[in-house]
């Protein structure tokens, strides 16, 4: 059987003991695909951003559901897949990717609007938005396809998650409003066919905990390699490969101090924890899913991790330099070439390159850090969030008659 869980989730661990326990006596041969790392799901991170702004806003009533719900249990093994997909079979996701990227005509998810028409009208029918956000690619047409089958006609505005590599599912034209967060991804839409002044440029959004701690972080004292690196290194999920080759060589050839995240996989963590803490003491540091990322980033120098654009943005707001080692196929193909673009942060493509580019960071009293978070300060923008909230309840009251007593 293939399975696809956190290893320590309640569920997966009920699962396997009805096996094992099973009265006919039968053995099962369970292969888990874990969809587990931490600093994975950028939809998620984006939608707590917002959340947070528009609960400070009195006149507006948000609901957020899981677009794969919509779907039922179908919906749900998809996005299940996902996971699996990009770190397993990545050449199965690069060509999926590619029959499904048309220019000017992204795909138009037919048999998926019927499978989701009819929870969608239930949410409708009981929460009568005024308007409908979306943060998920495979959603934007999906959503006016199903208004268009049923009748409706309730803007929908589009928030792009990915920051460069634009998929044809961001560019709806039917959309009201797509929100770039960057000029790369304006100017990739604009080459989709996506007309001008359906667009915005306002930024990508991070949660207002991370702007908070920054402020903390521009407090501390300026890095000038007079005492050890403090160093972050999160297993981002697919594409980075070995954790432990990068913990261990950063570890063996460098004296920094290195604290692993391993998420949600405990298998790791303890495998880790009883290798790496015995060898180099209080050097190393194993961590599970962390809950509160910007306290590890405002202890932390370096963060060392995948190119995801909600770590990228988060450690930027933080002026966190980064270290990238791989990135999602296909959306996150050119982050790091983003990241290079903005001097935000420095590329590693093998676990033996990591000590040699700290080196270089730390050269000369770490001026080449210390250029890094010059240019971190300069691009960040804490209030993406609040930009973003603030353009989508606008649009809100615009639409709202002036009698509507909600």
């Amino acid at each position: 059987l293939a399975v696809i869980s956190a290893p320590d989730a309640a569920g997966f661990g009920d699962f396997r003991r009805h096996l094992q326990e099973n009265e006919y006596g039968f053995a099962f041969c369970v292969d888990l695909f874990e969809a587990v790392m931490q600093g994975a799901q950028a939809p998620e991170s984006i939608s707590d951003a917002l959340e947070e702004q528009f609960s400070r806003m009195p006149d507006v009533e948000i609901r957020t559901i899981e677009g794969f719900d919509l779907l039922g249990r179908t919906g749900r093994m998809l996005s299940g897949l996902y996971g699996v997909m990009t770190r397993h079979a990545p050449g199965c996701y690069h060509l999926a990717w590619r029959l499904s990227m048309k220019k000017k005509h992204p795909p138009k998810f037919r048999m998926t609007a019927r499978l989701g028409r009819r929870r969608f009208a239930g949410v409708i029918r009981e929460f009568r938005p005024d308007l409908i956000f979306s943060v998920h690619s495979c959603f934007n047409v999906l959503l006016t396809r199903m208004e268009n089958s049923l009748g409706l006609e309730i803007p929908v505005v589009v928030l792009q998650a990915d920051v460069i590599n634009i998929h044809s599912t961001w560019c709806n034209p039917r959309a009201a409003l797509t929100i770039c967060p960057t000029k790369e991804a304006y100017e990739a839409s604009l080459r989709q066919g996506m007309p001008a002044e359906k667009m915005k440029i306002i930024g990508f959004p991070v949660r207002s905990r991370f702007c908070e701690a920054a402020r903390e972080k521009d407090a501390q004292e300026e890095y000038t390699g007079s005492r050890p690196l403090r160093c972050l290194l999160i297993g981002g999920g697919e594409g980075t490969g070995s954790l432990r080759a990068y913990a261990e060589s950063i570890l063996r050839n460098t004296d920094a101090e290195l604290t692993i995240v391993c998420g949600r996989n405990s298998r790791l963590q303890h495998q880790l924890q009883k290798t790496l803490v015995p060898q180099y003491g209080g050097r190393a540091e194993v961590l599970g899913f962390v809950t509160a990322m910007e306290q590890e980033l405002l202890r932390h120098d370096l963060l060392v991790t995948r190119a995801s654009p909600n770590m990228m943005y988060e450690a930027v707001v933080m002026t966190v330099p980064l270290i990238t080692i791989g990135a999602k196929p296909e959306q996150e193909r050119d982050n790091p070439r983003l990241m290079e673009k903005y001097s935000i942060g420095v590329i590693g493509k093998t676990p033996e390159e990591i000590p040699q580019i700290i080196r270089s960071l730390l050269c000369d009293d770490a001026a080449r850090f210390r250029e890094i978070r010059a240019a971190q300060r300069s691009l960040r923008k804490p209030g993406h969030a609040r930009e973003i909230a603030a353009c989508v309840a606008g649009m809100i009251r615009e639409e709202r008659p002036e009698n509507d007593p909600r």
